[in-house]
């Protein structure tokens, strides 16, 4: 039986480097939105990048909650002399909390621009004018 390409694969032992992949791409669809030369993939775009936006406000809500969560001793070793000892993991969790919210208000933004770019009719090439 094959598994369904679209289904979440727990990669735990792959972070670092999905995060790094991740960045390379984002960075290649930031250069490469300049134009859409097929009107018509703005729609599934959108969509995509929301989705995008979603897993991304997910991510920082489980750092925040791991961050919450770490043991000196057990996770880390205390921390170095730019740190005070004791709250560099607060104030990473608090911070993560805030950008996961503002994640949350981006998706909700870009759900509605999907939504609005539904219904227009787009050409599959643009026209010249």
């Amino acid at each position: 039986m094959n598994a369904d390409p679209k289904m979440a694969i727990n990669e735990e032992h792959r972070q670092a480097q999905i995060a790094t992949e991740l960045s390379e791409l984002t960075r290649t669809m930031a250069h490469s939105t300049r134009t859409v030369p097929v009107p018509s993939d703005s729609y599934d775009i959108l969509g995509d990048l929301a989705a995008s936006v979603g897993h991304l406000e997910q991510v920082c809500r489980q750092l925040s909650s791991w961050h919450v969560h770490v043991v000196d001793g057990v996770h880390y070793q205390g921390e170095d002399d730019r740190g005070d000892g004791a709250t560099e993991t607060v104030t990473a969790a608090a911070a993560l909390a805030r950008a996961a919210a503002a994640l949350g208000e981006a998706s909700a933004a870009l759900g509605t621009a999907h939504s609005a770019n539904g219904v227009v009719r787009w050409f599959e090439v643009p026209r010249r004018s």
